[in-house]
């Protein structure tokens, strides 16, 4: 018993100088991976201290949580029965309380650049392992459709990117807005173009959602894909804790923008499943009830 307590007592003071270590050193690239071996309650101070921000859906308990009741009850009959099905098929493709489970941070704009090349260790992956490719199928993709990505569990989640489907399938057929260069060689991390092979071969895990534009036309899916080509150029927004941003963009929220920005202002097509935050990540364009599956694929 004695032993064990030695053990315990040693093990703790250990934590305690790894913790206070990775708190005191705020420059290095290192602390996003020692951040996600600390025990949780020194996760949550540090955390909080660097300026992380924590990602949770605290009022759901399932997906049907995440729809406004007041909107649920204006919706015509066959839209609103359309919603519903839509939430039962997340639950049977990713259950809620799996999908819950999955630890999200949004990093400070300083640890940002870090943690955008950071996977963390495989832990119960509801899809199993990739092997760095797809066969996710862009013949059934539209104008305006919001593109997902898997390739390991990143900082913000499962979905470790988004982007938009603009047409076509050349190497102008999706934009982006990555923090590194793009497909064509331009060295400035930002807003761009990208090639269909991109999502294909660049991503173990790659799905196509569609965007429900009601009360609005559909028209404001296209409208959606013309204001993200309008962003071509801007630079990359590393403080993903500010998705209000127009003169910046990370993915996941050029992906929101487009459509938030260009819908009516009595009819806001929000696609951020928890719409007061400031930060939009690309878990939660998978779980707004304004999204729905076209096609997934490893």
């Amino acid at each position: 018993m004695k032993r064990l307590l030695v053990v315990l007592a040693v093990f703790s003071l250990v934590m305690v100088s790894f913790a206070k270590d990775i708190r005191d050193n705020e420059n290095s690239a290192d602390f996003v991976a020692k951040f996600f071996q600390l025990p949780e309650q020194q996760k949550e101070e540090i955390g909080t201290e660097r300026g992380w921000v924590k990602v949770d859906f605290v009022y759901a308990t399932n997906y049907e949580d995440l729809i406004p009741k007041e909107l649920l009850n204006k919706m015509p009959e066959e839209l609103r029965e359309e919603v519903l099905n839509s939430a039962m098929e997340k639950e049977a493709e990713f259950p809620f309380a799996e999908f819950k489970k999955v630890e999200r941070w949004i990093p400070s704009p300083s640890d940002m650049p870090f943690a955008l090349n950071y996977r963390i260790e495989n832990k119960n992956d509801k899809f199993g392992d990739g092997d760095g490719v797809n066969a996710c199928d862009f013949s059934v993709a539209k104008k305006g459709d919001v593109l997902l990505v898997h390739d390991g569990f990143v900082a913000w989640g499962w979905h470790a990117h988004a982007g938009i489907f603009y047409g076509g399938t050349g190497v102008y057929a999706t934009i982006e807005s990555n923090s590194n260069q793009s497909y064509f060689g331009d060295p400035r991390p930002g807003v761009h173009f990208e090639p269909i092979s991109h999502w294909n071969n660049d991503y173990d895990f790659c799905r196509i959602m569609r965007v429900r534009t009601w009360p609005l036309s559909t028209s404001y899916r296209a409208k959606a894909a013309e204001y993200a080509k309008k962003q071509l150029g801007k630079p990359y927004n590393f403080n993903w804790l500010w998705k209000w941003s127009t003169s910046k963009f990370y993915c996941s929220q050029l992906v929101w923008a487009g459509y938030y920005r260009t819908s009516k202002w009595y009819a806001r097509i929000n696609i951020d499943a928890n719409p007061a935050d400031t930060w939009v990540a690309p878990d939660e364009l998978y779980a707004s009830w304004r999204t729905y599956n076209v096609t997934s694929s490893w």
